[in-house]
C-alpha cells in the first residue's frame, strides 16, 4: 500500500472520530444560544428583574401558564419575585444542558426553604427540592417561548402540603 493511501485512509479515520462525535456545550465553546438561557437560571439566582427584561422577548409565552397570564417579561418578573419572596433561598442548579437548532433544553434542581405563604401553602419552615426540565426557544438572543415541567407533586409533599 502505497504512503499517499495510508495517509489518506489515516484522514478518513481521523476525520470520522472527530467530526462525528456528538458535542457536548459542556466540553465545547457554549454558543449565544445555551448563554441566553443560562442567564435564565442566573436571574432567579441573583434575583435580577433586570436581567430579565434583558434576555425574555415582549411576546414570551410560558406553557403551561396560569389562565390570564399575560405574554412577556412582566409574567415571568412576578414568577420570580414570588417565588424568591417565598424562597428566599432559592435556587436553580443547572444539571444539563441540550442545544438543538433554536432550542436549549436545560434539566434542573429547584431548591429553597419556604419562609412565606406560597400559593395559599402557608409556610412550616421547610425546604424542598425539586426536578425541573425546560424548554427555551431562542432567537435574536431573546427567549421567545418556555416549555416547563417541575416536579411539585414532590415539593408539595416536601413542604408538608399533602400527604406522602
Amino acid at each position: 500500500m502505497s504512503k499517499s493511501l495510508l495517509l489518506a485512509a489515516a484522514l478518513i479515520v481521523v476525520s470520522t472520530l472527530v467530526f462525528a462525535q456528538p458535542r457536548s456545550t459542556a466540553s465545547s465553546a457554549e454558543t449565544a444560544n445555551v448563554s441566553v438561557a443560562k442567564q435564565w437560571y442566573e436571574a432567579f439566582n441573583t434575583k435580577n428583574t433586570a436581567l430579565i427584561e434583558q434576555i425574555i422577548a415582549d411576546t414570551w409565552t410560558d406553557i403551561p401558564s396560569p389562565p390570564g397570564t399575560p405574554p412577556g417579561p412582566v409574567a415571568l418578573k412576578k414568577t420570580l419575585i414570588a417565588l424568591t419572596t417565598s424562597f428566599p433561598d432559592l435556587h436553580l442548579q443547572i444539571e444539563d444542558v441540550i442545544e438543538a437548532g433554536d432550542k436549549v433544553v436545560v434539566r434542573s434542581v429547584i431548591t429553597g426553604t419556604q419562609r412565606e405563604a406560597f400559593f395559599g401553602i402557608p409556610s412550616r419552615g421547610r425546604r424542598m427540592s425539586i426536578q425541573a426540565v425546560d424548554i427555551h426557544e431562542i432567537k435574536d438572543g431573546k427567549i421567545l417561548r418556555t416549555w416547563h415541567t417541575e416536579d411539585w407533586m414532590t415539593g408539595l409533599r416536601q413542604l408538608g402540603a399533602i400527604g406522602s
